[in-house]
């Protein structure tokens, strides 16, 4: 994933002479898992800038760059720095547009690597699900890819959103999928994906699918679908028919979209590997209920609501 979402970054860098890249150790480091190589090399120290430890005055320079017909591309290294500049999204950037009807906007496209990876190495520090700040602020777009095929459409989409329609997107990139080739078992490559190029977009709300069965739908995102579709090899096994959903965008759901998808099938699974309250699962199945899926017929299987521990704590089972 990090080294299509690498190649998608130089096209549209290209492409767009008014994009501007901000964050920390960007540049000359190419970031923490290698996003960004070489694109200050290619694109110079002016566009690619490398940013004080300080997550505020990235967004802040971000919301600047927009006020002056830029498009910035930011990054915030890891989605726990995030929660103490937050309100740089909240009350400017995603409210710009609203308060002034209309006259005012603030594009931008947010890269924030995040969710659970390395069984809870540093803690709540650099491992962080809470992501329900990001989808409670109206207007704001946030994507999570699964793989790198679906990485290079939201970016590509984010950007095109950002440019033509002026918005505020997220796109939350989960780390533990950053440098991941194998599904099953070590080399055998079936987590690989070929660049989709440069006229691939994911349009918000547009959903991926895996598999057809209808004994069981599995509804996720990010992780989560990587997951699923270990446990697929599983439950093929036993006998269970099953289909994976991937959400790709976490606002602006689709839901008539999600029902259509899951409508046929026996049993519908929501796997969430976010908080359980607050969370993305509680959306969905409200969505489901509301369309007349009855209750017995849907599951949730959530993150605890707790920050994710260190080390051997984030691998102990009960």
């Amino acid at each position: 994933m990090a080294k299509l979402l690498n190649q998608s970054l130089h096209r549209l860098m290209s492409r767009y002479p008014h994009l501007v890249m901000a964050g920390e150790d960007i540049g000359r480091k190419g970031g923490v898992y290698g996003v960004t190589q070489k694109l200050q090399a290619q694109f110079g120290p002016h566009r690619v800038i490398d940013t004080l430890l300080d997550e505020q005055s990235i967004l802040g320079l971000g919301i600047g760059l927009g006020h002056n017909g830029l498009v910035p591309i930011l990054e915030i290294q890891f989605l726990a720095y995030l929660h103490n500049a937050e309100d740089q999204l909240r009350g400017e950037a995603a409210t710009l547009s609203f308060f002034s009807n209309g006259q005012y906007t603030n594009p931008m496209v947010v890269r924030i690597a995040g969710l659970g990876y390395q069984k809870g190495f540093g803690g709540h520090f650099h491992n962080d699900n809470a992501i329900a700040v990001l989808r409670d602020i109206p207007g704001l777009l946030v994507a999570c890819p699964s793989n790198a095929a679906d990485a290079v459409g939201l970016m590509q989409e984010a950007v095109r959103l950002a440019d033509e329609e002026q918005r505020v997107v997220v796109m939350l990139e989960p780390i533990a999928l950053y440098h991941n080739r194998d599904l099953l078992e070590e080399g055998d490559q079936q987590w690989c994906f070929a660049d989709p190029g440069p006229a691939h977009y994911l349009s918000v709300g547009e959903l991926g699918q895996w598999g057809a069965g209808r004994e069981l739908a599995i509804v996720t995102y990010g992780n989560g679908v990587y997951l699923s579709r270990q446990a697929a090899v599983r439950l093929e096994a036993e006998g269970i028919a099953l289909r994976i959903v991937d959400l790709r965008w976490l606002t602006a759901i689709d839901h008539e979209a999600v029902h259509r998808h899951v409508a046929d099938c026996d049993q519908v699974l929501v796997v969430d590997e976010c908080r359980r309250s607050g969370s993305i699962s509680e959306e969905l199945i409200t969505g489901l209920v509301e369309r007349g899926v009855e209750s017995h017929r849907l599951h949730r299987l959530t993150a605890e609501d707790s920050f994710i521990p260190l080390g051997r704590a984030a691998t102990v089972t009960c």
